[in-house]
C-alpha cells in the first residue's frame, strides 16, 4: 500500500486505509507500507547495526568466505532494548499499532525485540517455513485466528541482489492448525510449484505479516548485509507468562503509554541484553 503525504504528515492512517491494510492480511498474509520511516533514521540504525554484526560475527568466528548457517549467511540476532532501535517510531508506530489493535485486541503485547540479516555471500535460500508452530499439533483440523503479527523494517533498501525474504501469500497462513506442526507437508517441495514473490522496498518501509505466511531468506550477491528489524506483537491471551525482553527501568518509564502497556510483561528493571 502506497501510504498518502497526508496519513505520513499525521502519523495515522485514515479509517479506509486501516481498514484494508486489516483486510490484506487477513486475506493475503501481510501487507507492506512503503517508506514510512525517514531516511536519516534507518541510515542511523543501519550504522549501528553494522557494528552489531562486525561483533556478533566476530565473537561466533563466522567468516563471509566460508558462510555458515548451512551456507544462507543469515543472522537472526536479539536486539539490545537501548536506541536507536527502542525508539516510539519502531516499537509503538500507529501505523503499526492501529493495524495490530484491531487484529490481535488492544490488550496485545510485544513479546520479540530482534533483527533478521542476510549477510553477503550466501550460496543457499533458506527453507520454506511458516513461524508459528502447530498450537495443537497434529490433531486439529481448523484455521485458528491470527494470534501473532510479525513487523519488519528494513534499514537498507531491499532489491532483488541483496537477499529479500521470498514468501508464499494469499492461502498458505489460512491451512488447518496441524500445517504448521513438524509432522505437516514438507513447505519446500510444496513452494517449487506455487506462486511466490521477493519483498523488494525501499529503506523504512513497513511489512507486517501473519507469522504463519509461508516464507524464506534468499541469497544475498551484494557486498553489504541486508538487514531489518523483526518484532513480534502477540494477543494477550496467547502471551508468555513471563517475558524475555530485558528493559531497564529508566528506559521503560521515558516510553508512551501505548508502548509501556504492550512491553508490560517483558523484564522491566533488567539491563539491556548484550545482543545474542
Amino acid at each position: 500500500m502506497n501510504v498518502t503525504a497526508e496519513e505520513l504528515a499525521a502519523g495515522r492512517l485514515s479509517p479506509e486505509s486501516l481498514e484494508l491494510a486489516v483486510r490484506l492480511i487477513e486475506v493475503n498474509g501481510f501487507v507492506l507500507f512503503e517508506e514510512v520511516l525517514p531516511r536519516a533514521q534507518t541510515e542511523a540504525l543501519y550504522a549501528r547495526m553494522e557494528g552489531l554484526l562486525q561483533g556478533f560475527m566476530e565473537e561466533k568466528g563466522f567468516n563471509l568466505r566460508d558462510g555458515f548457517h548451512d551456507g544462507t549467511n543469515h543472522i537472526g540476532l536479539h536486539l539490545p532494548f537501548e536506541q536507536p532501535f527502542c525508539h516510539e517510531s519502531l516499537i509503538a508506530h500507529p501505523f503499526v499499532t492501529d493495524v495490530v489493535d484491531r487484529i490481535l485486541g488492544e490488550d496485545c503485547l510485544l513479546t520479540y525485540f530482534a533483527s533478521n540479516t542476510s549477510m553477503p555471500g550466501g550460496t543457499k535460500a533458506q527453507h520454506v517455513h511458516a513461524d508459528m508452530g502447530a498450537r495443537f499439533g497434529d490433531r486439529c483440523g481448523a484455521n485458528l485466528p491470527i494470534t501473532h503479527l510479525v513487523v519488519n523494517y528494513p534499514f537498507v533498501d531491499v532489491t532483488e541482489e541483496n537477499g529479500p525474504m521470498e514468501a508464499w501469500p494469499g492461502g498458505t497462513h489460512l491451512h488447518p492448525d496441524r500445517w504448521y506442526g513438524p509432522n505437516a507437508h514438507d513447505k519446500s517441495r510444496l513452494a517449487e510449484h506455487m506462486l511466490s514473490f521477493k519483498a523488494t522496498m525501499p529503506a523504512g518501509s513497513i511489512l507486517i505479516r501473519d507469522d504463519r505466511m509461508w516464507h524464506r531468506g534468499t541469497p544475498n550477491r551484494s557486498d553489504r548485509p541486508r538487514t531489518n528489524m523483526a518484532l513480534i506483537y502477540t494477543s494477550a491471551a496467547n502471551g508468555p507468562g513471563e517475558g524475555s525482553i530485558a528493559i531497564p527501568r529508566e528506559t521503560y518509564d521515558g516510553l508512551s503509554e501505548k508502548a509501556r502497556r504492550l512491553l508490560r510483561k517483558e523484564k522491566i528493571g533488567f539491563p539491556a541484553a548484550r545482543p545474542d
